[in-house]
């Protein structure tokens, strides 16, 4: 490959240069911002950003992390992985949900949950102040909404009132009005073992979604009405380890099916008009063997995903199966080299959407001041934004 003259590149008028930039990789983007301060400033240029989100839309990244330890972002589009750091703000940090362009972090098994909201790719976060009553966090559900710049982020769990019985409550936060809203019903802790288990809650046409337990079942919050309600709709036979997806605008439920001895994978899709899990996919013989031998001793594993991504997670065991919806193929996601074989139940995963245009570099560490809320110190340790690092050796495919 010949090097282009510096020139070249010197004489290009400024809309030329917008225009080549905005096909090249998110990931390439960031590296180009270090060769000078014009670039830098034109990469998160309104202008830019608008026309980059047209010309190259992303495709899922993939997140495997385990508890406050080890995060690292797996490019689809590229077939790489990246390091992506863990914010310094709490004690045993983890991702708690996402949406498009924007992640959640917080430390959901401490009392007091510390929450707070990031793009990693800009460098965008935003600490969110602390909700009302929940103490202890049971599902975390996040919608980003472009058109008018504002995020919601819906948790689900539990406090105690003034007789000390514990409750389930509900909290709607919304980044336009930097504040907690209380919503649906304070249900009793012995309902909220059946209601709830623990996990993401699943956005999808105005509504978020969520399994419940014993026996399995959904449930979905109203974000208008601010209500929750059973989703009346029959869970196929034998199902475990059920998991919800939303993939354009699609609710699909992915989780295995017991017949004897035999657990077979298989992805189901929410048919709304007549209210029916439809069977739409099963795990290949070969990939199901080999699946299922990981999860002994339990059946227990993980689905999450969007866009055309699928991802089935161990948490015992660091390989990930990934099921394309576009392509209709399974494979092995590549192993990634910072994620230990462990056996510990810790590793976790999430799927996001990189975006430019998920809030501005300029909101970059800037907290809102509110009475609960103190604007935090720049200069402390604890303010360094997340950072995408340098790509790292993409492991075998085991495909």
């Amino acid at each position: 490959m010949v090097a282009m003259d510096e020139s070249v590149w010197k004489s290009l008028p400024e809309d030329l240069m917008e225009r080549v930039l905005a096909w090249l990789p998110i990931h390439s983007l960031f590296r180009m911002r270090c060769v000078c301060k014009q670039w830098n400033s034109i990469l998160f240029s309104e202008r830019f950003v608008a026309r980059y989100t047209q010309v190259s839309p992303q495709k899922p990244w993939i997140i495997m992390y385990t508890a406050g330890r080890v995060s690292s972002a797996y490019d689809s589009s590229l077939k790489k992985w990246h390091d992506l750091a863990i914010p310094a703000m709490s004690p045993e940090k983890c991702v708690l949900a996402a949406s498009e362009g924007l992640l959640c972090y917080g430390n959901e098994f401490f009392p007091w949950p510390n929450l707070f909201v990031c793009n990693p790719m800009t460098k965008f976060w935003q600490h969110l102040p602390p909700m009302r009553f929940i103490k202890t966090i049971h599902v975390v559900g996040m919608v980003n909404d472009r058109a008018s710049k504002s995020y919601k982020i819906l948790v689900a769990g539990l406090f105690f009132d003034e007789a000390h019985n514990g409750r389930l409550a509900t909290e709607i936060f919304c980044s336009q009005t930097n504040a907690w809203a209380v919503g649906g019903k304070p249900w009793p802790i012995m309902a909220a073992a059946w209601k709830l288990g623990a996990g993401y809650a699943v956005w999808s046409m105005g509504s978020f979604y969520c399994i419940t337990f014993s026996p399995f079942g959904v449930i979905a919050y109203d974000i208008e009405r601010n209500l929750w309600d059973e989703v009346h709709v029959r869970m196929p036979a034998c199902i475990v380890s059920p998991s919800l997806v939303e993939c354009q605008g699609r609710l699909l439920m992915v989780g295995g099916c017991e017949e004897g001895n035999f657990l077979g994978i298989r992805i189901w899709e929410l048919e709304r008009i007549k209210m029916v899990w439809v069977e739409i996919e099963r795990m290949p013989r070969k990939l199901r063997r080999e699946f299922v031998e990981m999860l002994r001793p339990s059946r227990h594993f993980f689905g999450f995903g969007n866009g055309n991504i699928i991802c089935l997670t161990i948490s015992e065991s660091s390989p990930a199966a990934v099921f394309d919806l576009e392509d209709r193929t399974w494979k092995w996601l590549p192993g990634c080299p910072r994620l230990p074989d462990i056996n510990n139940w810790q590793l976790r995963g999430i799927s996001f959407e990189p975006q430019l245009d998920s809030f501005s570099q300029s909101s970059w560490g800037k907290d809102i001041p509110s009475s609960k809320n103190p604007t935090l110190d720049n200069s402390s340790p604890e303010r360094k934004a997340p950072t995408l690092l340098s790509d790292m050796t993409v492991g075998a495919d085991h495909s």
